[in-house]
C-alpha cells in the first residue's frame, strides 16, 4: 500500500513538472492565448493610442500639483500674484480635454497601423467627436463646455476614433477618393484624396447627432456615459477588482508571460477614467471622488517594479551571504530604485521560481489592501490621478507626484512591509545558494 502511494505521488509530481515545464501543456496553452491577444489589432491600437496620452496627463498633473500644493504661505503667494490661475490652465487644457486628445491619438494609431498618412484622419476624427458633442447655449451664444471633453466623454472618444479610423482606411484602400494627376505634389494629392472620406464621416456624425437629439437621451454622450461608461467604471472602482487584476498579472509573470501587456487594455480603459475624474477634481480643488484607479495601483504595487521587489533587492545587497545574490543585487539596485526589475525577474530568476511565487504575488496585494484602508480612513489622501505608467520614478517621489508627501511616506512603509514579506523566502534561497557555493569551492 505504501509502495503504491509512493508511486502515485511520484507520478503526480512528474505530471506537475510536465505541466509547469516550459514545454508543458499549460504553459504552451497560455503562450498561445497570449499570442492570440497580442494578435488582436484592436487591443494593440487601443493600448498604443492611450499610452500616447500619458505624457499629457503627467504634465497636467504636475501643473495642478504646483497650483494646489497644501502650504499656506505658498498658496497665499500664488493666489495673490495670480500665478495659481495660470498654473491651473495646464491642468484645464490637458486633463479637462483628455477626450479630445484621446480621439486624436487613437485615430492616429489606427490609421498608422494600416500604413496610411494619419494626420488628416486624426483631425477628421476630432471634428466628428465635436459634432457629436452637445452644445450649451447662453442667450444667443453657443459653446461646448468641458463637461464632455474630459473623462465623461472618454468612451465616446474611443468609439469615435475606431469608427473614423475604420471608415477612413476602408475608403482609402478601396480608392473611394478624388484622384489627382500625377503632376500634382504628393501633399496636395493626399489632401484631396481625403475629401470624400472626410465628407462621408462628418455627414455620418451629423446624422447620428440628429438621431440622438430626437430621443430622451439627447446625445450619444449621455447614452454611452449612462449605459456603458458608468457601469464599467463602477465595476472597476473596487479594491477587489484591482486585487484580481494584480493576482492575474503576477500569475502570468510567474510563468513567463508579460502580465502588464496582457492586461493593459483593461487597466487603461477601466481604471484610467477613474484617474481622470480625480485629476479634474484635483485641478478644480474639489474632493477626489475615487481611491481606486491606475495611479493607486502603481503607487501600491510598483515598489521597485511589478511584484514590489525593491525590498528583495535591498535584502540581496545588504543581507546576502552568497556571492551570486550579492552581485546580482548590486547590479539590479540602480534600476530597481527607478521601478525597473527585469534584472531580478529574469536574473534571479523570479519567473518559474516556486521559492518566490508566494511573496511575489502576496506583497503587492498586501500593499493594495493597506493602501486602500489608509486612504479610506483619511490618514493619507487619494492619489491625484497622475498615471505614471512606465515612468522610471523612485518611490516617495511617486507619492509626491500624486499630490502628497503622505503618499510618499506610505510608499516607504510599503517598502518596509515588502521587505518583511520577502525575507523568509530570501533567507531560505540565499542559505541554500551559499551552501552550494561553499561545497563547490571545497571541491
Amino acid at each position: 500500500m505504501k509502495t503504491h502511494t509512493k508511486r502515485v505521488n511520484s507520478f503526480l509530481k512528474m505530471e506537475e513538472k510536465k505541466m509547469f515545464n516550459a514545454d508543458g501543456k499549460l504553459i504552451k496553452n497560455l503562450e498561445r492565448f497570449n499570442e492570440k491577444l497580442d494578435s488582436l489589432v484592436f487591443l494593440k491600437i487601443l493600448t498604443s493610442g492611450l499610452t500616447m496620452i500619458l505624457p499629457i496627463i503627467i504634465v497636467g498633473a504636475f501643473s495642478s500639483l504646483f497650483a494646489n500644493l497644501p502650504i499656506p504661505a505658498y498658496q497665499n503667494f500664488v493666489t495673490d500674484s495670480g500665478i495659481k490661475d495660470i498654473l491651473l490652465l495646464g491642468g484645464t487644457f490637458s486633463t479637462s480635454i483628455i477626450s479630445l486628445i484621446a480621439v486624436v491619438s487613437i485615430t492616429y494609431s489606427y490609421v498608422q497601423k494600416h500604413k496610411l498618412p494619419a494626420i488628416i484622419p486624426s483631425i477628421i476624427s476630432l471634428i466628428a467627436f465635436l459634432v457629436l458633442t452637445p452644445l450649451n447655449k447662453v442667450e444667443d451664444k453657443s459653446f461646448i463646455s468641458f463637461e464632455w471633453l474630459g473623462s465623461a466623454g472618454f468612451f465616446v472618444a474611443i468609439l469615435t476614433a475606431f469608427s473614423v479610423g475604420f471608415i477612413y482606411t476602408k475608403m482609402i484602400q478601396k480608392n473611394m477618393i478624388l484622384k489627382m494627376p500625377s503632376s500634382v505634389p504628393t501633399m496636395v494629392s493626399q489632401s484631396f484624396a481625403s475629401v470624400i472620406p472626410s465628407a462621408v464621416i462628418i455627414f455620418l456624425a451629423m446624422i447620428i447627432r440628429y438621431i440622438f437629439s430626437l430621443t430622451s437621451f439627447e446625445s450619444i454622450h449621455n447614452v454611452i456615459f449612462k449605459m456603458i461608461q458608468v457601469p464599467i467604471t463602477n465595476l472597476g472602482n473596487s479594491i477587489f477588482a484591482l486585487i484580481i487584476i494584480t493576482l492575474l498579472s503576477r500569475l502570468l509573470w510567474m510563468i513567463g508571460i508579460h502580465g502588464m501587456l496582457v492586461l493593459m487594455p483593461i487597466l487603461l480603459t477601466v481604471f484610467m477614467p477613474l484617474d481622470l475624474q480625480n485629476l479634474e477634481a484635483f485641478t478644480n480643488g474639489d474632493p477626489l471622488p475615487n481611491i481606486v484607479g491606475l495611479a493607486f495601483w502603481i503607487l501600491c504595487t510598483s515598489i521597485g517594479g511589478g511584484g514590489a521587489t525593491l525590498g528583495l533587492n535591498l535584502l540581496m545587497v545588504f543581507k546576502s551571504k552568497s556571492n551570486q545574490y550579492k552581485t546580482l543585487g548590486k547590479l539590479s539596485l540602480p534600476s530597481g530604485i527607478f521601478g525597473i526589475n527585469e534584472p531580478l525577474i529574469y536574473g534571479l530568476p523570479i519567473v518559474f521560481n516556486a521559492m518566490y511565487a508566494i511573496p511575489y504575488i502576496l506583497a503587492p496585494i498586501i500593499n493594495l489592501i493597506i493602501g486602500y484602508f489608509v486612504i479610506k480612513s483619511g490618514i493619507a489622501p487619494s492619489p491625484s490621478g497622475a498615471s505614471i505608467l512606465g515612468m522610471p520614478i523612485p518611490i516617495f517621489f511617486v507619492g509626491l507626484i500624486e499630490g502628497s508627501w503622505k503618499l510618499g511616506i506610505l510608499q516607504l512603509f510599503f517598502l518596509f512591509i515588502d521587505t518583511i514579506i520577502y525575507y523568509p523566502f530570501f533567507k531560505a534561497a540565499d542559505d541554500s545558494l551559499y551552501l552550494k557555493e561553499n561545497n563547490s569551492n571545497g571541491e
